[in-house]
């Protein structure tokens, strides 16, 4: 679409890969733990949950199709985000799909170069990777001067297109950094034979074994076919209508692993019957022996906790900005339907479903990571999610006083876990994996799993990976929105953590933009609604905002909400819907201020009201208040 061909002929070579830099406070993992090796891996791959793997590939498949953002444009970027992320699999796997896409070997190797995105000479391309670069590292520090950047470049959907590339590309990242993706053979010989020269190697990508050896790529026309599969049979633009679903076995043909595909549960425990030894007991699915046959090896050295030990909760800290926020909701409003699908359902089935982890030590592990990755939205809902979940257990859902200091007191230990005697050693050895991996996730070993073996089944350990990556979403879509926490959760952690030293950050917002519900009451209105016949509008219901269907008429990946000229595929763009495209069109918003005024100023040219405050950037011109500040006006 609308930013193809922009990076032709933009070259810069280049030999050697583009590093993340460490956090300066995090130490390395030690070069001992490094360099062992991660043994039967293919086990607790993720994709043995397939509804929750299912889930991932629906997104990933959704996000990168053509939409606002061209398809190739996202490849790029998503390219330029494994890069930083140190993702050798998921480079391997952009860059192939760039070449399958016809772009050049030397357009692709560009990208690895660590000044690239100051090479770029269209603004709207800078932004966009300025963006990506900055998430691929730390998502907390996303600013509101970023959010400006963006903002006179893109309309807020488009933003919103971006952010959830990012965040999804961060799952990915991360679940290759936790348990190192095996490259398929394909994708494996291309890389090695036109990556080396920007230092590409396989790293522990590399298959150990035949066993081991994915073999089929999820790039090209297995993409595209996908996709396809997903439109056949989904009605966009019907809010009752099924989910989408694949109608290939996407899980088996990217791992070969044959996961059964039975994923019926009969006794509702929680564990897909492949893995439940005890089918109809509700009480009983692991097998005799499992834990013992999972043990690590006699001579495996125990995992050194002081070499990992250090201060990884620090409380949140103002972000140098220019400008306030403004109508960040809306980037939460215009999420892409097609991919919250997919992410929304891994959300629903690791964080809202009991399995081999109860609802507390699930939003436990959830609370250690988000301590770690500094998402301060995320620790609030991950504080108050333990406190919810466990008041869930008592009668009448109403905690007894006297069991009430010991719950807050183990709430607040977890914000140095490793000193706490309310954790169990077990819990301790998923808490590790998740602060590294929300950290630097460079610091997770083998060790990491080693460790985990000592206490967990492999299917435990699936789950425990699984909550990370939707974690890892999680923190990177809620840190690029700077989304403004629901008043429950926040108040809940102001009072109970602050005395710990939490603070709010960016999250406590105007009551605009406030959401209305905290998730689990969220999702009782959404059961409430269900059973009583209605038709729940999930989207609108969980941000308080009307958010349009999803209807597409022509086709052309922007739905006709958003889409100037929803009739025909071959343009979208036309902001003020005046009948002028975008790219034609001198005052782009239709405030009467025309473009080059408002990129002078400081406003936006793609938003009437830059500061959302109710005032058009016009009117507060003429009045002599801020347009960027919507607290003057």
């Amino acid at each position: 679409m609308e930013f193809k061909s922009l990076l032709a002929g933009t070259v810069l070579a280049t030999t050697f890969l583009f590093h993340a830099p460490a956090l300066s406070d995090t130490p390395p993992a030690p070069e001992a733990d490094q360099a062992i090796a991660f043994y039967d891996r293919q086990k607790i791959d993720i994709s043995n949950l397939r509804d929750f793997y299912n889930g991932l590939l629906m997104s990933d498949a959704m996000i990168h199709a053509d939409a606002m953002f061209d398809a190739e444009t996202k490849w790029r970027l998503t390219l330029r985000q494994m890069i930083g992320a140190g993702s050798r699999h998921h480079i391997a796997r952009s860059a192939y799909q760039l070449s399958l896409m016809g772009v050049p070997k030397d357009e692709i190797t560009a990208i690895f170069a660590p000044n690239y995105v100051e090479t770029l000479q269209d603004p709207r391309l800078k932004a966009a990777f300025t963006f990506i670069d900055k998430i691929s590292h730390y998502p907390i520090t996303v600013s509101a001067d970023l959010h400006a950047l963006l903002r006179r470049n893109y309309t807020d959907r488009q933003i919103s297109e971006l952010m959830q590339l990012g965040a999804i590309n961060n799952a990915s990242a991360t679940h290759d950094a936790v348990l190192p993706i095996v490259t398929d053979q394909e994708t494996l010989d291309w890389a090695t034979a036109n990556l080396s020269s920007v230092g590409w190697t396989p790293g522990p990508n590399a298959a150990s074994s035949s066993a081991e050896q994915r073999t089929n790529p999820f790039v090209g026309q297995v993409l595209s076919q996908s996709v396809a599969e997903i439109d056949a049979t989904w009605q966009r633009e019907d809010l009752g209508a099924v989910d989408p679903t694949f109608a290939t076995d996407w899980v088996n043909y990217i791992t070969g692993y044959d996961v059964p595909e039975m994923t019926f549960d009969g006794d509702r425990d929680g564990i897909e019957e492949p893995f439940d030894a005890a089918p109809t007991t509700v009480l009983e699915w692991e097998a005799e022996g499992a834990r013992a046959a999972n043990l690590p090896s006699g001579n495996s050295k125990a995992f050194d906790v002081a070499a990992y030990d250090y201060a990884y909760f620090q409380s949140a800290s103002a972000i140098d900005s220019t400008v306030p926020y403004s109508d960040r909701n809306r980037f939460d409003t215009y999420w892409p339907r097609q991919a919250a699908f997919g992410t929304l359902a891994m959300d629903a089935y690791i964080l809202q479903t009991e399995r081999t982890f109860d609802h507390d030590e699930v939003w436990s592990i959830f609370f250690v990571y988000q301590l770690a990755s500094g998402c301060v939205h995320c620790q609030a809902h991950g504080a108050f999610g333990i406190f919810d979940y466990t008041e869930d257990e008592y009668f009448q859902d109403e905690i007894p006083p006297e069991d009430l200091p010991g719950l807050i007191s183990y709430i607040q230990s977890l914000l140095d876990f490793e000193r706490s005697e309310a954790v169990t050693p077990a819990m301790k050895a998923a808490m590790r994996l998740a602060r590294d991996a929300a950290r630097l996730p460079s610091r997770v070993t083998a060790a990491h799993i080693e460790e985990l073996r000592r206490h967990y089944t492999d299917r435990e350990i699936q789950e425990i990976m699984a909550i990370i990556v939707v974690n890892a979403w999680l923190s990177s879509s809620m840190q690029s929105m700077a989304t403004v926490t629901d008043q429950l959760s926040m108040s809940w952690a102001i009072r109970h953590l602050g005395p710990k030293g939490w603070k709010p950050g960016v999250h406590t917002g105007l009551p605009s933009e406030q959401r209305p519900y905290h998730m689990s009451q969220f999702f009782d209105k959404l059961f409430a609604d269900m059973a009583t016949g209605k038709v729940p509008d999930a989207a609108s219901d969980w941000t308080g905002l009307v958010i349009p269907l999803a209807t597409d008429q022509d086709g052309d990946g922007v739905e006709d909400a958003f889409d100037g000229f929803p009739t025909d595929a071959s343009r979208w763009a036309d902001t003020d819907r005046d009948g002028t495209e975008d790219r034609l069109d001198s005052d782009i918003d239709g405030d009467g201020l025309e473009n080059d005024l408002e990129l002078a100023s400081g406003t936006f040219p793609y938003k009437a009201d830059s500061d959302g405050d109710g005032i058009s950037d016009a009117e507060e011109r003429s009045a002599s208040t801020n347009p960027l500040d919507p607290r003057d006006y």
